[in-house]
């Protein structure tokens, strides 16, 4: 995030990136998806050089795969075929059936093919509950070892003055 906005690298140019769960809730998102269901994802060019690109973008499963083209067809659990957005708006809606690690690509090639850039991002898909719990046990854990701790030391008897 910057600026409020979330943001990712594609070759030297920028695009800016917004995820929606209209079923779930009216929030946005930028980085792991919340849950499974019907996502709105939408990615904006900010420099010119973009919208004069074909773009394209996929949605891999991520299965430990050593890099993304190991079995990218098998992998792949959405595509979108490239196409020029002279807009700058790129957005598409996918169904996340199920929960887990997920590798997003998008590709900007130019008409001639000298100028390709990759952006490579990955994601989770309704594993944000999860780590919400685990950050909160842990300081519900760390609060439990101070209080014990105080307790301990305000009944100690004190030595007398002398």
């Amino acid at each position: 995030m910057d600026e409020g906005q979330c943001k990712m690298k594609i070759g030297p140019d920028q695009m800016n990136f917004t995820g929606y769960q209209p079923l779930k809730s009216r929030e946005q998102f930028c980085d792991d998806i919340p849950d499974v269901g019907p996502t709105i994802i939408v990615l904006d060019a900010v420099q010119d050089e973009l919208r004069d690109m074909n773009l394209e973008i996929r949605i891999l499963r991520d299965v430990g795969q050593s890099h993304d083209d190991e079995n990218l067809e098998q992998n792949t659990e959405t595509y979108v075929q490239p196409k020029k957005y002279r807009t700058g708006t790129l957005n598409f809606e996918y169904d996340f059936k199920k929960k887990g690690k997920f590798i997003g690509l998008v590709k900007a090639r130019s008409d001639d093919g000298t100028n390709e850039y990759v952006s490579r991002f990955p994601f989770s898909v309704g594993e944000t509950e999860s780590r919400d719990i685990t950050i909160a046990a842990f300081f519900a854990g760390l609060g439990l070892v101070g209080f014990g701790l105080w307790y301990k030391n305000s009944f100690k008897t004190k030595p007398p003055r002398a």
